[in-house]
C-alpha cells in the first residue's frame, strides 16, 4: 500500500515539473521581431573603385564600369542556412553574382561578437542615363535564444547612380575598355610544311606556308563577354582567313576577378611578295586617371617567296601577253621584211641610213628629194620658216662642209608642205 502511494506520488511530481517547464519555455521570435529588437541588421550600399557612390548623389560613372552592390547581414547568433539573394533584373544593365558564397567575418560591438555575410554583386550598365536598384529581398536562416532557427525575407535599400560616355571620343562604347588598368598581349607563330611553330623573323615564308596571330586581353574587374573585338578584318588577296572560336574566361584568383578574351586566326600565304598584317589600336578608358588611353599592337610585314607553281599562278596573265606581244610584233617584222623585198624602203629610212654611213651626197639627195616632193622647190635657201636666217646658215653650211645628225634631222622635219 505504501509502495503504490510513493509511486503515485512520483508520478504526480513528474507531472507537475514538466508541466512547468513546458509552461516556462519562451515563444520562437519572428523576422520582424528580431528586427525590431535590433537583434538583425541589414545594410546595403553603392560603391566603385573603393569608394562609396552613396554619399554623393547622383553619382556619374561610365558605360560598363562597375558598380558593387555590397550587401551585409548581422546578426548576434549564427546562420543556420544559405542565404538566397533575389535576381536582379534591370533593363540595359547587367547583374551577375561572381561569389556564390559570402565573406563571413566576426566582430565585436560592445561586450557583444556579432557575426556577419557579406556579398558583393557588380553591376555594369551598358548604356548613358539613370539607373535605379530597387528594393532587393534576401531570404536569411538564423538561430535565436531558444536554439531553434528563424527564416524569414530582408529587403535591401533603393539605390540609384547615373552613367554616361566619359569622352566625346567613344561613339562606340562596345569598342572600348573601361577599366583601371588593362593588359593586351600577341603572339606569333608560322608553320610550313616541314615544320611548325617557326620562327617568323629568322625564316623565309613561302607561299603554302601559314601564320598563326593570337591576340590576349586581359581587364580586371570586368566580365569578359563585356570586352571589345580584338582583330580586325583583312580584305587582302594575298592571304586566306581562318578564325578559331573565340575564347572568353572570367577569372577569380583568390578574390581578384579577371576577365580574359583570346581571339585567335591562322593565315595562309597566297602569293609571293609582301604581305602586311596591320597594327592593333584599341582604345582605354582608365577609370582610376580619369583619361582615354590606347593600347597598340604592332603589326608586321613578312616577305613571301614564291614556288613556281605560285609564281606562275601570280603572273601568268602578264606572261601570256607578252607571249602575245612576242608574236605580234614577229609577224610585223616578218610582214615587213617581205613587203621591203618587193619595195623601196621609206626615205625617212634610207636618210637614216645614210646619216649612220656618213654619206653626205647620198644625204644631200634625200634632203633635195623631201624638198621637191613637198614644195616643189629646187633650192634649199628659197624654202621659207619661221627662222629664216638659221635655216640659210645650215643650208649653206650641208653645201660646203658637215652637219652633226641633230641638225640633219632638223633640216629634215622642218620641210613640210
Amino acid at each position: 500500500m505504501h509502495r503504490a502511494h510513493a509511486s503515485l506520488l512520483l508520478l504526480l511530481m513528474l507531472f507537475v515539473t514538466s508541466f512547468s517547464l513546458y509552461a516556462k519555455e519562451e515563444p520562437v521570435p519572428t523576422m520582424q521581431e528580431l528586427i525590431n529588437n535590433n537583434k538583425i541588421t541589414l545594410t546595403s550600399w553603392l560603391s566603385s573603385e573603393s569608394t562609396n557612390l552613396d554619399k554623393k548623389r547622383p553619382t556619374v560613372i561610365a558605360i560598363n564600369q562597375p558598380v558593387i552592390l555590397t550587401i551585409d547581414i548581422a546578426t548576434p547568433r549564427w546562420f543556420t542556412d544559405g542565404t538566397v539573394i533575389e535576381t536582379i533584373s534591370i533593363p540595359n544593365l547587367i547583374a551577375q553574382q561572381r561569389n556564390l558564397q559570402a565573406t563571413n567575418y566576426s566582430q565585436m560591438e560592445g561586450e557583444q561578437t556579432w557575426s556577419h555575410q557579406r556579398w558583393e554583386i557588380p553591376l555594369f550598365a551598358q548604356q548613358s542615363g539613370q539607373f535605379i536598384v530597387p528594393s532587393i529581398g534576401i531570404k536569411i536562416t538564423v538561430s535565436v535564444a531558444t536554439g531553434k532557427s528563424v527564416q524569414g525575407v530582408l529587403f535591401t535599400s533603393q539605390h540609384r547612380f547615373s552613367v554616361q560616355r566619359p569622352t566625346a571620343k567613344m561613339t562606340h562604347p562596345d569598342e572600348w575598355i573601361i577599366a583601371p588598368e588593362a593588359a593586351l598581349t600577341q603572339d606569333w607563330q608560322a608553320s610550313t610544311a616541314q615544320k611548325t611553330n617557326v620562327d617568323i623573323g629568322a625564316s623565309t615564308l613561302t607561299v603554302g606556308d601559314a601564320i598563326t596571330r593570337t591576340i590576349t586581353l586581359k581587364v580586371p574587374d570586368s566580365l569578359a563577354m563585356l570586352l571589345p573585338p580584338l582583330l580586325p578584318a583583312i580584305q587582302n588577296k594575298a592571304i586566306l582567313r581562318y578564325t578559331d572560336p573565340i575564347q572568353l574566361k572570367d577569372i577569380n584568383n583568390r578574390g581578384e576577378h579577371t576577365a580574359q578574351k583570346k581571339e585567335s586566326e591562322t593565315y595562309v600565304l597566297q602569293t609571293g611578295g609582301e604581305v602586311t598584317l596591320p597594327s592593333i589600336t584599341i582604345p582605354f578608358w582608365n577609370t582610376m586617371t580619369q583619361q582615354s588611353e590606347k593600347l597598340i599592337l604592332e603589326g608586321k610585314t613578312i616577305r613571301v617567296k614564291h614556288t613556281l607553281s605560285s609564281w606562275l599562278i601570280a603572273y601568268w596573265k602578264i606572261l601570256v601577253l607578252i607571249t602575245l606581244i612576242t608574236i605580234t610584233c614577229f609577224d610585223f617584222i616578218k610582214k615587213i621584211t617581205h613587203y621591203y623585198k618587193s619595195h623601196p624602203y621609206p626615205d625617212w629610212f634610207v636618210f637614216l641610213q645614210s646619216i649612220k654611213s656618213h654619206s653626205y651626197p647620198q644625204i644631200r639627195l634625200y634632203l633635195y628629194r623631201r624638198l621637191f616632193n613637198k614644195t616643189d622647190l629646187l633650192e634649199l635657201k628659197k624654202y621659207q620658216t619661221n627662222n629664216q636666217k638659221k635655216w640659210l646658215k645650215n643650208s649653206e653650211t650641208l653645201q660646203q662642209s658637215t652637219l652633226p645628225p641633230r641638225k640633219l634631222w632638223q633640216l629634215w622635219f622642218k620641210i613640210k608642205k
